[in-house]
């Protein structure tokens, strides 16, 4: 347990908590026999989420991250239906619904503390100044491929070099912690 808080505390363990909320994710959908899993996320966390990738080493992964249908795993797909949509264009419509909005409390940080805020605040002004930043970065991506060269991670499921376990960014998070019980 100890191990898994380390990993979790360290620059990077958004990352593994990703890594963790798909993997129960999948586990839930296999549990209630769902073989498709509808996803919230944004174009304007995609945007940020694309470019945290590149930064922490999962570039081969982009194509993967940025598809309206994700097939990594075999048993689930997971549907990214709110992709095209920005987070401004979201909060607009509930408002004119009449659906109340329900704001998260957040942990106190430094607003540039980790990769992946930075990322999120880097779109986001881009975004305020230049309104098509979000989608030229996802059209941008849609258009990578990527090469299935090895294995899947085994922490993020995606590719990996021949022969490694891990892509290079879990590598790095991870670091020698290959016993970890979510793993």
């Amino acid at each position: 347990v100890s191990q898994t808080r380390e990993v979790l505390l360290k620059p990077g363990g958004d990352e593994v908590r990703g890594s963790m909320k798909r993997r129960l994710l999948t586990a839930l959908a296999r549990n209630l026999e769902c073989s498709k899993v509808m996803l919230s996320s944004t174009s304007s966390e995609f945007a940020a989420k694309l470019l945290e990738s590149v930064a922490t080493g999962r570039g081969s992964g982009i194509s993967f991250q940025c598809n309206y249908l994700d097939t990594r795993s075999s048993e689930v797909t997971f549907i990214n239906c709110m992709r095209e949509f920005t987070l401004k264009e979201c909060v607009y419509y509930l408002r004119c619904q009449g659906v109340p909005l329900l704001t998260l409390p957040q942990p106190q940080q430094h607003p540039h503390s980790t990769i992946a805020q930075l990322a999120d605040s880097f779109i986001t002004g881009l975004q305020s100044e230049f309104p098509s930043t979000v989608s030229t970065v996802l059209r941008t991506a849609a258009k990578l491929e990527s090469v299935q060269t090895g294995a899947n991670c085994k922490a993020c499921v995606l590719p990996c070099p021949v022969g490694a376990v891990y892509c290079h960014g879990c590598e790095i998070v991870l670091g020698d912690a290959d016993d970890l019980p979510f793993l």
